[in-house]
């Protein structure tokens, strides 16, 4: 297993962890707008620095609708100046039905950024049309769980499409709904493409926390990935919005690094 830092950690880095996960959207905006190469090479500094090689590339690093060959290329330079990889894309691909030209977009930044693997929301309407573009692109979807309350839920969205789409277990949200990660992550086992490792508070909200310090098992995630022969990658999350999450998520890595063997 790879284990990945999310960049999505870095949500209300912008508004200087003074937000609230409500407000996501204008901490978002925040970020999208006052964002520079230079703001991203410190990012990918602090990322390194705090021991990890991979990352999980969040669309406010790398919005869609401004992406460039261009900018391509030099977001990859930084990365590679750090000595980290990008292994997946973590998005939103919206209604493909209702806003083609959005989710074609998310595709081809994914394509210019030579990334493989997006992680998105999506629902069994849009599956199929999804799919094609999976094809298209020859890049996978691993289909994230927020509003979900059951893995069953994830498994009738993957469908008959599982070449392309499989799950992207998100054991935050599955905390958030009450909903037991580590049994998630067993019942999803022959379907499962990515991992977002999170801990929440508390159920019934969505307030991160270090991870195993908050109510999902996350040894038990661990073990069950374990025992799964999981081969694929953990994205740590920690989306504080009220604090900078370096260390916890430094703090996070350690616990991971420390039970995972394979």
């Amino acid at each position: 297993m790879k284990v990945a830092f999310h960049t999505a950690n870095y949500f209300a880095r912008a508004s200087h962890y003074q937000t609230t996960i409500a407000d996501w959207g204008a901490a978002e905006r925040r970020v999208i707008e006052q964002f520079s190469l230079a703001e991203f090479d410190q990012i990918c500094s602090d990322i390194s620095a705090a021991g990890f090689s991979n990352i999980e590339l969040w669309m406010g690093h790398a919005f869609p609708k401004f992406m460039t060959a261009y900018l391509a290329k030099e977001l990859k330079s930084i990365v590679e100046k750090h000595h980290l990889d990008i292994i997946g894309y973590s998005c939103s691909l919206g209604d493909p039905i209702r806003f083609p030209k959005w989710t074609r977009l998310c595709f081809e930044t994914c394509q210019m950024l030579g990334i493989e693997m997006i992680t998105s929301g999506i629902t069994k309407e849009t599956a199929p049309v999804i799919y094609s573009y999976c094809r298209e692109y020859g890049i996978k979807v691993a289909v994230e769980n927020h509003p979900e309350k059951h893995p069953e839920e994830i498994r009738k969205v993957i469908g008959d499409y599982g070449d392309m789409l499989g799950a992207g277990v998100d054991t935050g949200w599955f905390g958030t709904q009450g909903f037991p990660a580590h049994e998630a992550l067993r019942q999803l086992k022959g379907h499962l493409f990515h991992v977002h490792l999170k801990d929440v508070k508390e159920v019934g909200e969505h307030n991160t926390v270090e991870l195993n310090k908050g109510v999902v098992n996350i040894v038990e995630c661990l073990s069950v990935l374990e025992q799964i022969d999981y081969k694929g990658i953990i994205s740590i999350e920690n989306e504080a919005a009220d604090r900078d999450p370096t260390n916890e998520c430094i703090a996070s890595l350690n616990l991971v690094t420390s039970i995972v063997t394979n």
